[in-house]
């Protein structure tokens, strides 16, 4: 499946399903409002209440990663997205027409994971920097700001909607796998969340369960100080987030390409 061979015409057409549903805009709205709510809220009673807070929470706070806290509610509405990129069209039968239209059915997966990938990159980058510029805002207010300048925060920025776009390709692929909404919508919360408690199980044999979650390597991507706190050592570094990232990427799109080219 070679992605640049994918041609444009079938690329124009999965990029008019994408933005002519519904879906696409009430995932993402679920994710603006989320993402930009919960985290302006937490900044905002940050700033309100710096006087009185005790010296260990003023330590804990992150004038960067604290305004991008509330995507990790939102990156399940993110998730959403790519699972009904693809489960609506085996729900509701559509996909036969598509594979009809394209016989090639790598080339069909091919371009719904371009287009998807590169309109959630835009969205989640878009995202990312609003709801750090309005956090710095609100955090202004008591000198609490940073710039993008400071050292590690562009990245830190950056890496945050990276992370969000890689949660909607997961999603797409979970999507093509499993080719139930339901199944594949519980089966990408459970991968986003319900892993971590399952990773404590393990907790005392080995760290590389932690250092795999996709939870964990939010932590290391959004922030740009090292993890602090009594599970410090659960956060992988820098480089093994981005490699979880680009793990968990060539796992599920892998897996969603082989059963998207089985029977419809």
């Amino acid at each position: 499946m070679n992605l640049p061979t994918v041609p444009r015409a079938v690329l124009r057409a999965e990029w008019i399903k994408l933005r002519s549903v519904r879906s696409t805009y009430l995932t993402l709205g679920a994710a603006v409002v989320l993402g930009l709510g919960v985290g302006l809220l937490d900044v905002s009673s940050a700033a309100g209440h710096w006087t009185t807070m005790s010296a260990a929470d003023r330590a804990d706070f992150d004038p960067v990663g604290d305004p991008l806290s509330g995507f990790q509610f939102g990156e399940l509405a993110l998730g959403a997205l790519g699972v009904l990129a693809i489960s609506t069209e085996y729900a509701t039968g559509m996909i036969r027409a598509t594979f009809t239209a394209t016989p090639r059915r790598g080339t069909v997966y091919a371009a719904k994971a371009l287009v998807l990938g590169l309109f959630a990159l835009v969205a989640s980058e878009l995202c990312a920097f609003t709801a750090f510029l309005l956090g710095q805002a609100v955090l202004s207010r008591r000198h609490l700001n940073v710039g993008l300048g400071a050292p590690g925060v562009l990245r830190a920025v950056a890496c945050a909607g990276l992370y969000m776009a890689v949660v909607t390709l997961v999603g797409f692929g979970l999507g093509a796998i499993i080719r139930h909404t339901a199944g594949a919508l519980a089966a990408t919360f459970a991968l986003v969340f319900l892993a971590y408690p399952a990773a404590r199980a393990v907790e005392g044999f080995s760290l590389v369960p932690d250092h795999l979650l996709l939870v964990n390597a939010a932590d290391a991507l959004a922030t740009t100080g090292p993890p602090t706190g009594p599970h410090a050592d659960r956060v992988p570094s820098l480089s093994f987030a981005l490699f979880d990232l680009a793990l968990y990427l060539v796992v599920f799109l892998g897996l969603g390409a082989w059963r998207a080219t089985r029977d419809a």
